[in-house]
């Protein structure tokens, strides 16, 4: 009697285990492969399924980066905690299944178009999953990836947009070369599609591209972008950093442009341009209680 009790004890433990363990399986975002046509190439996200009833939110990564970047695995997890689905994509830049990111002096190909493209073809997977509302949010150029898409690829299952560290990336107080630019544009003219080492961003004198992919992100200056958050459809939030280093190029009068065109802007005091630190748990709490008012709305 004694052996069998014990017995009972160890399958009944045993069981709970298992189910502890399925739980916290489940409450972790899972890869998913997706074929985009629109681009003919293989992608992968992260996706976990929350409360179908609230709106799931696609979370976009900066320039260069992946899903896995840790601004965006940051704000993933606080909406998880909250119930809402998530899906993180990686996008590709022209590499199959891309999982780590690529450094300035790497042969660039990929288009803004295409970025725009693979966007789209996300949230239409999502939609096929079954989430009517969806909730756009885009961290750096991943904001302005996002802005352009919103505006080519306008949908009704796009309930609201959340920007974070939104600036652009054309001007010359960001370090690009005008002479750079119309040496692309004749590359182009000519038909020519060699690599040629550019000044873009961060990468100085050693982003190395095509004309086409390098001409394509130079579209997104700072009245383009401006013109574009103006023009939303849809209600928009923007999360900036106080102590973020763009400013010294930029001004802090962007903060005030950023307001005029019309965004919800939240200023994060002290917080830099990856809300690093402590300040990743003052990005978290904004972006739940906007997404939750967003849900609302």
């Amino acid at each position: 009697m004694k052996t069998a009790t014990i017995q009972k004890y160890k399958m009944l433990t045993i069981s709970i285990i298992a189910f502890l363990f399925s739980f916290s399986t489940l409450s972790h975002a899972q890869p998913v492969n997706h074929y985009l046509k629109s681009v003919n190439i293989e992608a992968e996200a992260d996706y976990l399924i929350g409360d179908i009833k609230k709106p799931a939110v696609v979370i976009i990564h900066g320039f260069l980066t992946t899903n896995k970047f840790h601004t965006v695995e940051a704000m993933a997890k606080a909406l998880q905690d909250e119930g809402f689905s998530t899906l993180t994509p990686t996008l590709t830049l022209d590499i199959n299944k891309r999982r780590s990111s690529i450094k300035c002096n790497s042969v660039h190909t990929h288009t803004l178009e295409k970025d725009v493209l693979e966007i789209k073809e996300w949230i239409e997977w999502l939609e096929s999953k079954g989430h009517k509302k969806i909730i756009v949010v885009g961290h750096s150029s991943g904001s302005q990836e996002l802005l352009e898409y919103l505006d080519k690829h306008p949908s009704p299952v796009i309930r609201g947009a959340v920007f974070t560290s939104l600036f652009y990336l054309n001007g010359k107080e960001l370090g690009t070369v005008e002479n750079e630019v119309l040496f692309a544009k004749d590359l182009i003219a000519k038909k020519e599609t060699r690599p040629t080492k550019y000044s873009f961003l961060f990468c100085k004198n050693n982003y190395f591209a095509t004309p086409e992919s390098y001409l394509s992100y130079q579209k997104l200056d700072r009245s383009y972008v401006l013109s574009l958050l103006q023009n939303l459809k849809v209600p928009s939030y923007t999360i900036m950093g106080s102590a973020d280093k763009r400013y010294l190029s930029v001004g802090e009068n962007w903060l005030t442009e950023l307001e005029n065109a019309g965004t919800n802007l939240i200023t994060v005091d002290g917080a830099n341009h990856f809300f690093s630190s402590e300040h990743e748990f003052d990005l978290q709490d904004h972006l739940v209680e906007i997404v939750k008012q967003l849900s609302d709305h």
